[in-house]
């Protein structure tokens, strides 16, 4: 019994030194402008990020992939408060890793919510907001043989660098509240998000 405890506590402490990465973020500040990034459209066509927020109300969700159902399940659950949102002004955008051509499996696992999204294939704007970490060979090697999960097939890229799931909201091209949190099935609630939109000025 001792030496089950012990092989499990193991792969648990080999897996968390793994993702040690996602710890050694530093995401953009509060009040600093959004940086300039260029991501894609559902369609593939090249989008200027800042250029597209402008002076909007936006939240902008980054998450991890179509294969996360942490991901998936969030963005559903954003839809609770998509019409207290568009009362207050806000636009929903949300920015993956994935590939413009793998979207559609994030339309289709969130229930085809009602958001604008992107594909951040090439990991500007995750970089740019400071919360890109990047996955070790042996997790990368974990997920594509354990679990059947490719990234290079989600990125049709070999970066491997994902995003710690995060929430910002922005008005006027400025960051104005923020949550990141490197334990990925830690979430913002839809509820927590609207008090923060209600406050936004």
């Amino acid at each position: 019994m001792r030496n089950i405890l012990l092989f499990v506590l193991g792969i648990y402490a080999s897996t968390l030194i793994a993702q040690g990465g996602m710890y050694d973020i530093c995401p953009i500040k509060n009040s600093t402008e959004i940086p300039e990034a260029m991501v894609y459209s559902q369609d593939g066509e090249s989008v200027d990020l800042k250029t597209y927020v402008g002076k909007r109300k936006v939240v902008m969700v980054f998450y991890r992939g179509g294969w996360c159902p942490y991901c998936t399940r969030h963005l559903s659950a954003l839809q609770e408060v998509k019409d207290d949102m568009d009362k207050l002004g806000f636009e929903l955008i949300a920015i993956t890793p994935d590939h413009f051509d793998r979207l559609d499996s994030s339309v289709k696992r969130s229930g085809n919510g009602d958001y604008k999204l992107f594909s951040d294939k090439d990991i500007q704007a995750i970089n740019a907001f400071g919360i890109g970490w990047k996955v070790e060979e042996s997790l990368y090697a974990k997920y594509k043989d354990k679990y059947n999960l490719d990234l290079e097939w989600w990125s049709n890229a070999k970066h491997h660098v994902l995003p710690v799931p995060a929430v910002f909201i922005v008005n006027n091209g400025k960051i104005q509240y923020q949550h990141v949190d490197p334990k990925y099935s830690q979430r913002l609630s839809p509820k927590l998000l609207l008090a923060f939109l209600q406050s936004v000025e």
